[in-house]
C-alpha cells in the first residue's frame, strides 16, 4: 500500500505546547528542576485527582493533588445532629429512611457514645450542568424508559378499549361512565406528566459521619435504600487522599470541618481546573504531552461555585487565601497560585494605598478592596507567586481583569498566544501562520493606567480533562491556559532555585520574568506586555543576580492623588503638559518583620530613562529606605490622533545589566474630533489606498479614537470589502467598541460582534454611544482567518435624547412628568416608553452578627471572620418570574468592602429555588405562588462594619405578564386630559418638549402588579430609525405612589351590634368558665386546602345563617332581647370549633337548645371532632395505616385498636350530625333557585346571599358524611359494600359543584379511592398540592403509583419528596 505524503508522527509536542517559552531546552538542561519541591495552588473550579496525568507525581508513587477543598460551601453538609444506633445498628436518616449500620462499622466508631452525625446533601450542583444530564440520561435509561414506555402503552390501550366499547362523544357519556373514562385520561395524564419532570429531579442522599483511629469516615447512601454496606464510604482527603465514584460520572472526596459539624463534600463545577493543573503540571508517560512542571504538587481549591454556574464569589476566594496562609504557617508551603477566573471591577483601589494608609496612619477606607488587599498579602507576607489571567475580552484596550487589575501590581497577569505549531497540532489549519497573540486576549493598560499583563504565553492546549466528561483530553483556548503555563514555568524557576539555597521573593521572581521575555515587535504591544515568556533567560537572571540587594523588596509606583499604579490620559482632547507626582518607595517582603538593619542599609541610585521624548523626568533618584516624590511631564500635544504608550524605567545605576527595577507605564490616547454643526458627524479612517480602504491580514487591528459628538446616542458602522473578483465570498471581522466610564468597568459601554462582510453589499452595524466621551472603535481580522482584505468602513455618528435633568425617572405623585428632547442634528422622532419590569423592596426582618468556623473562617493571626446575616420574606401572589438582587452590594466583587453578597431563596418549606451573588439582577426565576424566604449573608472580619449594614434593602424585579406603554403628548393640557397624542415628526435643530401622564390606577390594578411594588422599570426610545431604536435604549424608572393603607372595618351596623353582642357574650362565656385551646385554624377561616382542618372542611367566613334566612345582620323590628341571643349564639359558636371537645359539647347543647335550627353548630362540632380526634390523612395514607395497626402484636397493638376504636365512634358522631344538616336543607328547593336565570324580587341579592350559605352548608355536610362513610368503611373492610351509599352522597354533591371544586375535592378523593380510580386520584391530588405543597401529597402520590404498581414512578417520587422537605435551610 503507497503511503506518500503521508506523515508518520504526530506533532504531540504542540499539544501542550512547551518548545515556545524555553520550557523543553530548559528540562533539557536541568532535569531535576522539574517542579520538585514546588506546590502550585490551583484556584478554579475542582481539579480531578484521577485525570491522566494528575495521579502521581514522577516517581509513579506520590500523590499529585495533595489537598483538595471547596471553598466555595457549595459541598457543605450540615452534619450538627447527632443520632445514636439502635442495638440492630440502625437509626433514621434526614431523608426518612432508615439506614442499617453493620457491625464491622460500628466497631470503627470511636465516639464514646456510639453515636453519630446525620445529613442531607443535594448532589445536584457538584458537577456541571451537562454532566449532570448526563447521569440523568444514563439512569433514565437504565432504570425508568421501559418499565415507563410500557406503562404508557398499556394506558393508551386501556383508553383506546374504552373507546371502542363507549362510542360516541365523552361529554354525553352517563356520569359512572364519564369518571371512568376520567380516570383513565388521567392516568395517561400522569404518566406524561412524570416523564417531562423526570429531569429535573434531584437527587439527594443520606450521609453518616463518625471518627474512626484513622480519622474521620464518611457515608453517603448511593443506594436510596439505607443498607450502608453497600453504600459509598471514604475518609478525608488530608488524611487518607480517596476519592470515590458516587457514580460512573462523579467521583467526590471529602473534609471535615468544626470538629464534624460539617462535612464537605468536594466535586467540580466544570472540567476547566482540571484542565489547568494538566498544563501547569501534568504527568504522562509520553513526555511530549507532560505539563510544563510535571513533578510539582499540587493543591486544589474550589473557588466556583456550583450554585451560581461557576462564578467565583468572595466568600471563596477568602477562604482560598485563609486556606493558603495556613498551609504556609503550617510549613506545607504555597509557591505559586494560579488563577484562571477573574472579573472586571469598576475600580482596582480606594485612591489610598496600603503604604500611604501605614504610613500616614491613614484610618481604612470603605472603598478598598478587600480582596485585593488580602491577595496583596498572600504575596507581600507569605511570599507566594501569585499568576493571573489577563482576561478574554479583548481587543479593545483597557480591557484586563481582575485579577491581574488590582490596587498593587502585585501579580503576574498573562496574555495568550498561539504559535504555528500550535495551528498545524491544535486547530488543524491548513498553513501555518506567524505566531501571535489571539484576538480576544485583553489588552493593557489597566484603567487606572498600570500594566495587567506581565508576559503572554501559550494560551491553547489539548489536555487532560475530569472522568465526568467521559474523555481523555480537550481543546481549551483563553489566557485560563495561558496563565497555568507560567505558573508551571514559575515552578520550574523556584525547583531550580530551592535546589541550588538561592534565595527569592515574589518580586525578583516577576522582574526576572519581564526583564528577560522576549519583545515581539510584531505583535500588539498591549497584549504581550513584556513579551513572550523566556524561562531559560529568567534562571539565568535569577542565578546571575542571585545576591541583588532589591532581591526581597519591591518598589511601590503611586501615581497622583488617586494613587494609580500608571499614568493613563484618555479624556478628550490634550492640549497642554501635565505634571505628575509620582511617590516611589522601597518595601521589604514581609515588611513589618524584615530585619531594621536591612531597612538601614539600604540604598539604591536609580537611572530614569522615558522611552518616548513626550515623556520627560529627571534622569537620576537616590532612594533610600522611605518614600521619594518624583515629578514626570506628559506632553501630548503634538501627538497625532491615537494610542500612545511610553513608559519610565528606572534602572540600579550599580549594575544596569539586571534590567529596570521598576517601571512607570504611561498611555495617551489622542482622538479624533468631529464637526457636527450642520451635517450628520462622519468618522473614516486615514487611507494611503484610493478606495479609502485599509488592509487587513489575518490578525490585524485598526484601532480608531473619536470624541463622541454632543448629544450623540448611537453610531452606524459601514463596512464593505473594495477587493476585486470577492464575489460571494465574505470576511469576517470582530469589532469592538469601549468607552470608559468613571469608576466603571469597560463592560459598562460596550460593543462586541463578528460581522461577515462581503463586497456585494454594504454591511451594517449600530450601538450606543454616550456623548463627551472617547469611543475605541477596534476593528480586527480574526487570528486565523487566513487570506488578505481591504476594508472600506465609516462610522456615522446619530443621537436623539431629553435634555432636562431627571428626565428618565418619573414619579408618579409628582404628576405630568416633561421631557426636553433635542437631535444631534436632524432626526425623525417617534417615541416609545415601555415599562416591563415591576419592582418590590425588601427590607430586612432579621439581621444577626455570629462568628463563623473557627477553622474554615479565621485568617492568621486569629482574624475571625463574622457574617450578619438578613433574612427577608417575599410573598408571591401567582408564577412569575423574578430576580433578587442587594443594591448596595450587587455591582461589586472584587471592589467590595465585603467579602460575599450570597443569598439564597426558599420555598415555605426549606427547600433551596435559587441562589445569587454579585450582578444577578440579569437572571430571572420561575417563582410558584406562595411565601419564600430569602436569607443573604454578608462577611468581614470587622463586626462594627456588618453593624452598618443592618438594615440593607434586597429587589425583587417581578417580570410583568403585560408590558405596560404609555403614551406621549405636546400639549401640556392634552396630557391632563388625555387628548391628542404625540406619535411622530422631524426634530432639527430646535428643543421639542413632550409630556407623559401618571398611569390611572385602574390601569394598575388591571396590570397585577405585585403587593407593595415601588417602581417600575423599562426603556424609553426616540429614534423612528429601527437600527437606533434597537440600540438608544434609555433605561426608564416610573416611582410609584406609596400604597394606601388598608383599614379594617365591618360597617357601622355589624360593628355596631357586635361590639353590644360581643360584650354581652363575653359576659355569658365567663360564667361558662370555657378554657379555650389553641386553634388548629383561625375561626371561621378552615378550607379544604388547610390540612389542620381535617378532611374537606369548609366554613364560611360571614355570619352563621338559619336554614330559614339570613341572620348575618340585625332585622327590622328585632328586639334587643334577640340581638342579645343571636349575638350570644354567634360568640358561643365562634368557640365550638376551638375548646376542647367536653367543653365544645357542652356549648354545642346549649346553642342547639336554644336554636334548633341553627345547622353552623353541628358543621363547628364536626370539625372539633376533626380537629381532635381524627388525624389528616389522605386515602391511601389512611388505609396503610389501618394495615400496619392490624399487623401490630403484643402491647402496643392493643393500644392502636382502642385508638381505632375511638376513630369509629368519631366518624358515627360526625355522620350524625352531617344528617341533621342534610335533612333541615331543602335541597330540591336549592336546586330550584339556582335553576332560575333571573331573579327579579326586590331583596334577589339578600336571597342569594341566603342560598349561597344554606349551599354552602348542604356541601359540607355532604363531604364530610361521605368521607366518613368511606373511612368507617376501611375500617371495616366493606368498602364495596358501602360504594352506593358513597356514589349517591357524590351524585347529590355535583349537582351543586364540579368534584374538583375546593368545597368538594377532598371528599371527590375518596370517592375515587372507593372505586379504584387512582387516575383520578392523581389529579385531585396534584390539584391540592397546586394549592400547598405537602408531605402528605408527596406520599399519597407515591403510594398511588404504587397501587397502580408504578414502582419506577414511586421511586423518583420519593426521591422529589427527600429534596423538596429539608429538615434545615443550606448552608451558605
Amino acid at each position: 500500500m503507497a503511503t506518500s505524503g503521508i506523515v508518520e508522527s504526530f506533532p504531540t509536542g504542540a499539544l501542550v505546547p512547551k518548545a515556545e517559552t524555553g520550557v523543553l531546552n530548559f528540562l533539557q538542561k536541568y532535569p531535576e528542576y522539574d517542579g520538585r519541591d514546588v506546590t502550585i495552588a490551583i484556584f478554579d473550579s475542582g481539579v480531578d485527582p484521577r485525570a491522566t496525568g494528575l495521579e502521581t507525581l514522577c516517581d509513579g508513587k506520590t500523590v499529585k493533588v495533595i489537598e483538595r477543598y471547596d471553598c466555595s460551601g457549595c459541598g457543605d453538609v450540615d452534619m450538627k445532629k447527632k443520632v445514636t444506633p439502635d442495638e440492630k445498628g440502625c437509626l433514621k436518616g434526614l431523608s426518612g429512611n432508615t439506614l442499617k449500620l453493620s457491625p464491622e462499622l460500628l466497631a470503627l466508631n470511636t465516639d464514646p457514645e456510639k453515636s453519630v452525625r446525620v445529613g442531607l446533601k443535594s448532589f445536584s450542583d457538584l458537577v456541571p450542568s451537562k454532566v449532570r444530564n448526563n447521569i440523568v440520561a444514563q439512569a433514565k435509561l437504565k432504570s425508568w424508559d421501559k418499565p415507563h414506555k410500557t406503562a404508557t402503552a398499556n394506558a393508551s390501550r386501556k383508553i383506546a378499549d374504552f373507546e371502542s366499547q363507549n362510542p360516541g362523544e365523552a361529554s354525553k357519556l352517563p356520569w359512572d361512565k364519564k369518571i371512568l373514562k376520567d380516570n383513565l385520561d388521567y392516568e395517561l395524564e400522569m404518566l406524561n406528566s412524570y416523564e417531562k419532570v423526570y429531569n429535573d429531579i434531584k437527587t439527594s442522599y443520606d450521609c453518616v459521619l463518625f471518627a474512626t483511629a484513622g480519622g474521620w469516615l464518611a457515608i453517603i447512601d448511593t443506594t436510596e435504600q439505607g443498607d450502608l454496606e453497600q453504600a459509598l464510604r471514604i475518609g478525608e482527603y488530608s488524611v487518607t487522599h480517596e476519592t470515590r465514584n458516587v457514580d460512573d460520572f462523579l467521583s467526590i472526596s471529602v473534609n471535615v470541618h468544626d470538629e464534624g459539624n460539617v462535612l464537605e463534600i468536594v466535586g467540580m463545577c466544570s472540567p476547566h481546573g482540571t484542565h489547568v493543573s494538566s498544563i501547569a503540571s501534568g504527568n504522562h508517560s509520553s513526555k511530549d504531552v507532560d505539563g510544563v512542571a510535571p513533578n510539582a504538587k499540587i493543591v486544589s481549591m474550589t473557588i466556583g461555585d456550583g450554585r451560581l454556574g461557576s462564578m467565583e464569589t468572595g466568600t471563596a476566594l477568602v477562604r482560598a487565601m485563609t486556606k493558603v496562609m495556613e498551609l504556609c504557617r503550617d510549613g506545607r508551603r504555597i509557591d505559586v497560585i494560579n488563577m484562571s477566573y477573574g472579573e472586571h471591577a469598576n475600580w482596582s483601589n480606594s485612591g489610598v494605598s496600603d503604604e500611604t494608609r501605614r504610613r500616614k496612619k491613614i484610618k481604612k477606607m470603605s472603598a478598598s478592596s478587600r480582596i485585593g488587599e488580602l491577595m496583596n498579602e498572600v504575596v507581600n507576607k507569605y511570599g507566594v507567586v501569585w499568576v493571573a489571567s489577563a482576561g478574554n475580552h479583548g481587543p479593545a484596550l483597557s480591557t484586563v481583569g481582575t485579577p491581574p487589575d488590582i490596587s498593587q501590581p502585585s501579580l503576574i497577569g498573562v496574555g495568550a498566544y498561539v504559535s504555528p505549531q500550535m495551528m498545524e497540532a491544535e486547530y488543524a489549519m491548513r498553513e501555518k501562520l506567524p505566531g501571535n497573540v489571539y484576538t480576544w486576549t485583553s489588552r493593557d493598560p489597566c484603567i487606572d493606567g498600570g500594566q495587567g499583563v506581565t508576559v503572554c504565553a501559550p494560551g491553547g492546549a489539548i489536555a487532560s480533562v475530569p472522568q465526568f466528561t467521559m474523555s481523555k483530553s480537550q481543546l481549551m483556548n483563553g489566557t485560563s491556559m495561558a496563565a497555568p503555563h507560567v505558573a508551571g514555568a514559575v515552578a520550574l524557576l523556584i525547583s531550580g532555585l530551592k535546589q541550588q539555597n538561592i534565595e527569592y521573593s515574589p518580586y525578583s521572581i516577576k522582574r526576572a520574568i519581564s526583564v528577560t521575555a522576549t519583545k515581539l515587535g510584531y505583535v500588539d504591544p498591549f497584549a504581550q506586555g513584556h513579551g513572550l515568556l523566556n524561562v531559560e533567560k529568567a534562571f539565568e537572571h535569577l542565578t546571575e543576580h542571585k545576591e541583588s540587594k532589591d532581591n526581597m523588596l519591591r518598589f511601590s509606583v503611586r501615581v497622583g492623588n488617586n494613587q494609580a499604579k500608571g499614568i493613563h490620559l484618555r479624556q478628550g482632547v490634550q492640549r497642554n503638559f501635565i505634571d505628575y507626582n509620582i511617590n516611589i518607595e522601597p518595601i521589604f517582603f514581609n515588611d513589618k518583620e524584615a530585619d531594621p538593619k536591612d531597612k538601614f542599609n539600604f540604598n539604591v541610585r536609580l537611572n530614569l530613562i522615558p522611552s518616548a521624548p513626550w515623556v520627560q523626568c529627571g534622569a537620576f533618584l537616590d532612594l533610600s529606605y522611605g518614600s521619594r516624590a518624583i515629578v514626570v511631564r506628559v506632553d501630548p500635544t503634538g501627538l497625532q490622533p491615537g494610542v500612545h504608550s511610553a513608559v519610565v524605567r528606572a534602572y540600579d545605576t550599580d549594575c544596569v545589566q539586571k534590567g529596570a527595577l521598576f517601571e512607570i507605564p504611561v498611555t495617551v490616547v489622542q482622538p479624533h474630533v468631529l464637526e457636527s454643526d450642520q451635517n450628520t458627524p462622519v468618522f473614516e479612517p486615514a487611507s494611503t489606498k484610493g478606495d479609502k480602504s485599509v488592509e487587513f491580514q489575518p490578525n490585524t487591528i485598526q484601532r480608531d479614537f473619536i470624541l463622541v459628538p454632543e448629544k450623540a446616542t448611537w453610531a452606524e458602522l459601514r463596512m464593505r470589502i473594495t477587493d476585486p473578483n470577492r464575489g460571494k465570498d465574505v470576511g469576517k471581522f470582530f469589532v469592538h467598541t469601549n468607552q470608559l466610564l468613571p469608576k466603571q468597568s469597560c463592560r459598562k459601554l460596550e460593543t462586541m460582534k463578528i460581522v461577515a462582510v462581503g463586497s456585494e453589499q454594504e454591511s451594517t452595524m449600530a450601538f450606543k454611544v454616550k456623548s463627551g466621551k472617547i469611543l475605541e472603535l477596534c476593528i480586527a481580522k480574526y487570528w486565523s482567518n487566513y487570506g488578505q482584505s481591504h476594508l472600506k468602513y465609516s462610522l456615522i455618528f446619530r443621537g436623539v435624547q431629553a435634555q432636562n435633568p431627571n428626565a428618565y425617572v418619573m414619579h408618579a405623585g409628582r404628576g405630568i412628568h416633561k421631557l426636553e428632547v433635542e437631535a444631534l442634528v436632524s432626526e425623525d422622532v417617534q417615541p416609545q416608553l415601555q415599562l416591563k419590569n415591576a419592582a418590590v423592596v425588601l427590607r430586612p426582618t432579621e439581621a444577626k452578627i455570629s462568628p463563623l468556623s473557627a477553622t474554615r473562617d479565621v485568617i492568621p493571626d486569629g482574624r475571625q471572620v463574622y457574617q450578619n446575616l438578613l433574612v427577608y420574606n417575599l410573598s408571591v401572589s401567582k408564577p412569575a418570574e423574578v430576580a433578587l438582587y442587594a443594591p448596595i452590594f450587587n455591582d461589586l466583587l472584587y471592589e467590595s468592602e465585603f467579602e460575599s453578597q450570597m443569598w439564597m431563596l426558599f420555598d415555605a418549606n426549606k427547600s433551596l429555588v435559587a441562589t445569587g451573588d454579585a450582578h444577578s439582577q440579569t437572571f430571572y426565576t420561575k417563582l410558584e405562588k406562595g411565601d419564600y424566604t430569602i436569607r443573604l449573608q454578608v462577611r468581614h472580619e470587622k463586626r462594627e462594619l456588618l453593624e452598618k449594614i443592618a438594615e440593607a434593602n434586597l429587589v425583587a424585579a417581578f417580570k410583568m405578564a403585560n408590558v405596560l406603554s404609555l403614551d406621549f403628548y405636546e400639549n401640556y393640557n392634552q396630557c391632563v386630559v388625555g387628548g391628542r397624542k404625540f406619535v411622530s415628526a422631524p426634530l432639527r435643530g430646535s428643543t421639542r418638549v413632550l409630556y407623559i401622564a401618571p398611569i390611572a390606577q385602574e390601569r394598575l390594578a388591571k396590570s397585577n402588579l405585585p403587593p407593595q411594588c415601588a417602581w417600575l422599570t423599562g426603556n424609553l426610545v426616540f429614534p423612528q430609525d429601527e437600527s437606533g431604536r434597537r440600540v438608544a435604549l434609555h433605561p426608564f424608572t416610573y416611582i410609584l405612589n406609596p400604597a394606601e393603607k388598608k383599614t379594617n372595618s365591618n360597617g357601622s351596623a355589624n360593628g355596631s351590634s357586635n361590639a353590644a353582642g360581643t360584650a354581652a357574650a363575653a359576659t355569658a362565656a365567663s360564667a361558662t368558665a370555657a378554657k379555650p385551646k389553641a386553634p388548629a385554624t383561625p375561626p371561621a377561616a378552615t378550607s379544604a386546602g388547610n390540612p389542620a382542618a381535617g378532611d374537606g372542611i369548609n366554613v364560611q367566613s360571614d355570619a352563621p345563617v338559619e336554614n330559614g334566612g339570613c341572620t348575618g345582620s340585625p332585622k327590622k323590628g328585632k328586639s334587643n332581647a334577640d340581638d342579645y341571643a343571636e349575638s350570644l349564639r354567634d360568640f358561643q359558636c365562634s368557640y365550638i370549633n376551638k375548646c376542647e371537645l367536653e367543653m365544645a359539647e357542652k356549648i354545642y347543647n346549649e346553642v342547639v337548645a336554644a336554636h334548633p335550627k341553627h345547622l353552623q353548630a353541628h358543621l363547628l362540632l364536626i370539625q372539633n371532632i376533626e380537629s381532635s380526634q381524627l388525624k389528616v390523612q389522605l386515602p391511601l395514607t389512611f388505609v396503610n395505616a389501618q394495615k400496619s395497626i392490624s399487623q401490630e402484636s403484643g402491647e402496643g397493638a392493643e393500644k392502636q385498636k382502642e385508638e381505632q376504636k375511638k376513630v369509629y365512634n368519631a366518624l358515627e358522631r360526625i355522620i350524625k350530625l352531617a344528617d341533621k344538616v342534610i335533612e333541615e336543607t331543602d335541597a330540591g328547593a336549592l336546586l330550584a333557585y339556582y335553576g332560575l336565570k333571573n331573579d327579579t324580587r326586590p331583596d334577589a341579592a339578600k336571597i342569594k346571599t341566603n342560598m349561597d350559605k344554606q349551599k354552602n352548608n348542604l356541601i359540607e355536610a355532604l363531604t364530610k358524611k361521605g368521607i366518613a362513610i368511606a373511612k368507617r368503611a376501611v375500617l371495616d373492610d366493606a368498602v364495596k359494600e358501602r360504594l352506593s351509599d358513597i356514589n349517591d352522597i357524590y351524585t347529590e354533591v355535583i349537582k351543586f359543584v364540579e368534584a374538583n371544586d375546593s368545597k368538594a375535592i377532598q371528599f371527590a378523593l375518596w370517592h375515587a379511592y372507593a372505586h379504584g380510580h387512582y387516575g383520578r386520584m392523581y389529579k385531585y391530588v396534584v390539584k391540592l398540592f397546586d394549592e400547598k405543597r405537602s408531605r402528605e401529597h408527596f406520599e399519597e402520590l407515591a403510594a398511588i403509583n404504587g397501587a397502580l404498581g408504578h414502582e419506577h414512578i414511586r421511586a423518583i417520587i420519593n426521591r422529589m419528596m427527600v429534596t423538596a422537605f429539608p429538615n434545615s435551610f443550606r448552608l451558605f
